[in-house]
């Protein structure tokens, strides 16, 4: 077990100013729309992870935004919530059924722009 002093002592100044999106799951269309998005963003890289391995995503990379389904998000909200709010991330979910990934793109690209200004700001 890690001692709590250890963890204060963490350096957040390099984590907290992340340019990494995760995608949790899928489909490929969102995946596509974020990494369409990221070209936007000097700096912004995707890692994408799978339900069981998102918390320890998130920890690892902080990133400035959790990308996800509304089916993956209904999975269970209120974790996704704490999560994000635990990173300073943006927490965007979207219907993905029948989306194409310009579609979804187009949705999400102010949201994650604007995340990220945040962030810098």
């Amino acid at each position: 077990m890690v001692p709590f002093e250890a963890m204060r002592e963490r350096d957040t100044v390099e984590t907290s100013l992340s340019t990494v999106i995760v995608v949790v799951g899928g489909p490929e269309e969102l995946i596509r729309a974020a990494q369409r998005t990221a070209t936007d963003i000097p700096g912004a890289r995707i890692e994408t992870c799978d339900l069981r391995n998102v918390a320890t995503t998130v920890a690892k990379f902080w990133p400035f935004a959790i990308v996800m389904s509304e089916d993956m998000y209904a999975f269970d909200p209120q974790e996704f919530e704490a999560l994000a709010r635990d990173v300073a991330a943006l927490l965007y979910k979207t219907k993905t059924d029948g989306q194409t990934a310009r579609t979804l793109e187009d949705s999400m690209r102010p949201a994650l722009l604007q995340a990220v200004y945040e962030r810098f700001e």
